[in-house]
């Protein structure tokens, strides 16, 4: 069953049945649960069946399945490939173009995407051999290897020595990295439908017989040097899968499981990863928690991101909200986020900016106009501008045309002055 945000999915014969919308809003609670989230932001009962809220990414129930993608312009297969390289972007998955175009995006949903891309890659990266570090050894032998502790030979053979304390280092692939790796394997072995995915994973879990077990997987401290370059690709990939909000719908049998994302979350870090990828002339800073509203250092002003540039700092707030056309004065945006970037503006100038304030949107088309600044708006009291901007989600562009909108929305109230 695939959807977009909002959305209602059907209960009865052309839907879900009982069993499997109460299996699934179970679901979704323990997920809000986890994510902080309120109880009905991800599922919501409704009179025709479950209507879904502002998380996407998938849940699955006893072998059915439920996507829910962001609604932004375009099919479901499109809307899965923006949301594909949002993940991208904000998680540093590092998925190309020609990635994608193999994973088959119009057949899978974003869990097995994810899942088909974690094992082609673990495949490919095994042709060259597994990570090996050398670790330290001490064991009692009958001929010297490494150097001899003599302590220890001394306090327990002092005489008669027919075995040699040893200490020696030796070429081992139970690594942090391969233990990560492994345990990542065996989990999505229990979670994907999809044959060929599962016949590459069991291949790929022979290759790691020499790694050991490892129980705090998310834990491995992993070096990053030469020996782990091969890898660097999957362990941002590995971290999201074993990191996922995964929740059994039971506390016995596990019948269901789900990786979901907070829209508003996922936005607000795509933005701030994208400007940061390519506005190499400022400082980006995403969570910019500097400066505070009272003067005692009392609540803390973070702002989503901000760009600085000498003493004009532009900050940016994103809210993964659709603008309404049918406004046209105010194209429906909250008075409290008009609030919230009013007290940025004050607290910035407070400490001797002069900021540009900006609160962007997702484009889409029932604006009836291009992405990028949609009202110019001036705070009262002030010369300190407040802009409303959106961009388009669904649009693949290159880094040069990602700065270009940057400069565009980050620079317009200095063309406007």
């Amino acid at each position: 069953m695939v959807c977009q945000e909002w959305q209602t999915i059907p209960i009865g014969a052309q839907g879900l049945s009982k069993e499997e919308a109460d299996g699934f809003l179970k679901q979704a609670g323990k997920a809000a649960r986890n994510l902080r989230l309120p109880e009905g932001s991800i599922l919501t009962q409704v009179p025709d069946g479950l209507r879904a809220g502002q998380v996407c990414g998938v849940m699955t129930f006893k072998g059915r399945s439920v996507e829910i993608l962001p609604k932004i312009d375009g099919t479901n297969i499109e809307c899965r490939q923006s949301l594909i390289r949002m993940l991208s972007v904000a998680h540093e998955l590092r998925i190309s173009d020609g990635e994608m175009a193999r994973l088959q995006v119009q057949k899978r949903d974003i869990l097995e995407l994810l899942i088909a891309l974690f094992s082609k890659r673990l495949a490919q990266n095994m042709k060259s051999g597994l990570q090996r570090l050398y670790s330290q050894h001490e064991d009692e032998l009958p001929q010297l290897r490494g150097a001899l502790d003599i302590r220890r030979q001394l306090t327990r053979r002092p005489t008669a020595p027919t075995r040699l304390h040893c200490r020696f280092d030796e070429l081992s692939e139970n690594t942090p990295l391969n233990r990560l790796l492994k345990a990542t394997v065996r989990r999505l072995l229990g979670i994907t439908k999809r044959y060929d995915t599962l016949h590459t994973l069991q291949i790929i879990l022979d290759g790691f017989k020499a790694v050991g077990e490892s129980k705090r997987p998310l834990d491995e401290r992993i070096i990053h040097d030469r020996s782990m370059a091969t890898y660097a690709n999957l362990i941002p990939l590995a971290r999201l899968l074993l990191a996922g909000n995964w929740q059994n719908t039971t506390s016995g049998k596990v019948t269901g499981t789900s990786l979901l994302f907070p829209m508003n979350n996922l936005f607000e870090a795509y933005v701030g990863a994208r400007a940061k990828q390519v506005l190499r002339g400022d400082i980006v800073r995403t969570q910019h928690a500097r400066h505070h509203v009272l003067q005692n250092n009392l609540f803390r002003t973070i702002p989503d991101i901000v760009v600085e540039s000498s003493n004009r700092p532009a900050i940016v707030d994103t809210k993964w909200k659709k603008l309404d056309p049918t406004d046209p004065v105010k194209l429906g945006v909250a008075q409290s986020d008009v609030y919230q970037m009013l007290a940025y503006g004050h607290v910035y100038s407070a400490h001797g900016a002069t900021p540009r304030l900006i609160l962007l949107y997702p484009h889409h088309a029932g604006l009836g106009a291009v992405e990028g600044i949609q009202r110019a708006w001036k705070i009262t009291g002030s010369n300190i501008p407040l802009d409303v901007a959106t961009v388009d989600i669904s649009k693949r562009r290159s880094p040069e045309r990602w700065k270009s909108f940057f400069d565009a929305i980050l620079h317009s109230s200095e063309s406007n002055n």
